[in-house]
């Protein structure tokens, strides 16, 4: 006789649920020559990484679990205004976020820059291919 098995590890038809913390969205670390400025509360910074879900920077004096106002500004284009919760601090002291409130166009602008930053990288590394 043949019946479906119930899989008592799905939660509502997912096979794995990633932690809040991490990203399942694919993250970019911008150049150092066009860098993606941001503003977290009063805080002027760098982003170390980017993706459509979350963003990394340097920590000073951020709380964890808190959100706070984030400005980016990706080169060449419009500069972005939304919420940034940090929900991890790690041992190097960098901010590990998401991000929040993104609308349907931001988050397509943010897409727009990975994907311009994935073509750029992949042309660098093409030239550094030994032949």
């Amino acid at each position: 006789m043949f019946w479906k098995k119930k899989n008592k590890d799905t939660d509502k038809g997912k096979l794995f649920k990633a932690p809040p913390a991490d990203r399942g969205a694919f993250r970019v670390y911008p150049s150092k020559e066009n860098p993606v400025t941001i503003k977290v509360g009063d805080a002027k910074l760098i982003a170390i990484d980017i993706s459509a879900g979350g963003i990394s920077f340097d920590n000073t004096n951020f709380k964890i679990g808190a959100t706070y106002p984030l400005e980016i500004i990706l080169p060449e284009k419009e500069t972005i205004n939304v919420e940034t919760t940090i929900h991890k601090i790690d041992d190097k002291n960098i901010c590990r976020c998401s991000i929040v409130g993104l609308s349907e166009y931001q988050e397509d602008q943010v897409h727009s820059y990975i994907l311009s930053r994935q073509k750029e990288e992949m042309a660098q590394n093409k030239g550094k291919v030994s032949r």
